[in-house]
């Protein structure tokens, strides 16, 4: 714009100072009405020459102009190349922060599949009794403890009584609930108790008594776990699991201080033993961070045994 504007302004003044000279003789011509040869050789000369005079000042205009736009595409390509320089860098860096928020989110992932893989090993060491007779309603906690087990031991085989009363001395006994209820279709109030056995072998020995015993022990998942547990189903299905006809047990296991959770699966006809399906790592605890975790539901198949 401004080579532009400076070339008209040039320009205009050449014209004008064209205009101005030729005015100038053609106004001696006409007022001289006896010319002489010479005079008109003299008039014709100086036309002559103020045309020529002006050609070369266009054409040095011109030639101006030519040297400053030359300067400008030298400029421009400059700036071309600035351009694609940033392009260039700006992807860079576009590179650089996808691979800084894939790392962050990886990060983001073992962080919360850590802490979901401690409150699995809480798990590990625990069991619950559902469905005790508590006989009436009460808050009390110690309260609700004490009749529970009061409930559980009356209910051991008396071979087995003093036996469990032994390996019960110091665990850690808490009610589920805030306090008792009664279940529909029972007239006595009942509420569930958990049990938290650090050592493996002792609560292993818990269980097997208590179900010696007609009583059923359960597994207490996290609650977070909940969903997750119905994802994996929903995955073994997909796989061909059919739990009309299949027993489907997930649980975790911890080996070398490492958790996986691990589906075993049994028909419901006939008398054979678990045989294991698929495993799975420790999921994320929170929901949003296992949004970035796409494959935390894709298992690792066991072997198919021929």
């Amino acid at each position: 714009m401004e080579v532009s504007f400076d070339l008209g302004i040039k320009l205009t003044d050449a014209m004008e100072d064209f205009k101005m000279k030729v005015s100038t003789t053609l106004t001696a011509m006409e007022m001289d009405s006896n010319p002489s040869n010479v005079d008109l050789k003299k008039w014709m000369m100086t036309l002559a020459m103020t045309q020529i005079n002006g050609m070369d000042s266009l054409a040095n205009i011109v030639s101006e102009v030519m040297t400053d736009m030359a300067g400008l595409d030298k400029d421009l390509k400059g700036k071309d190349k600035d351009v694609k320089d940033l392009k260039e860098e700006l992807a860079a860096q576009v590179t650089v922060v996808k691979s800084v928020v894939v790392t962050r989110d990886k990060i983001e992932v073992k962080a919360s599949s850590k802490d979901m893989e401690e409150k699995l090993k809480v798990s590990i060491t625990q069991f619950k009794v559902m469905d005790l007779d508590m006989r009436s309603e009460t808050d009390n906690r110690q309260e609700i403890v004490k009749r529970g087990m009061d409930s559980i031991r009356n209910k051991v085989r008396s071979d087995l009584q003093e036996e469990w009363m032994n390996l019960a001395q110091g665990v850690d006994v808490s009610p589920l609930v805030k306090k008792t209820a009664k279940q529909t279709g029972k007239d006595y109030y009942t509420a569930p108790l958990l049990f938290t056995v650090q050592d493996r072998t002792r609560r292993w020995r818990m269980e097997e008594i208590l179900r010696s015993s007609r009583i059923f022990p359960g597994f207490h998942w996290p609650q977070e776990m909940m969903p997750i547990i119905k994802d994996y189903k929903n995955v073994l299905k997909d796989n061909g699991v059919n739990e009309d006809s299949t027993y489907v047990r997930i649980r975790p296991m911890e080996r070398d201080g490492k958790v996986r959770l691990r589906a075993d699966i049994k028909g419901k006809e006939g008398s054979g033993r678990f045989a294991n399906k698929a495993s799975w790592e420790a999921p994320p605890l929170c929901p949003e961070v296992r949004k970035k975790a796409k494959d935390y539901l894709k298992p690792v198949w066991a072997p198919t045994r021929g």
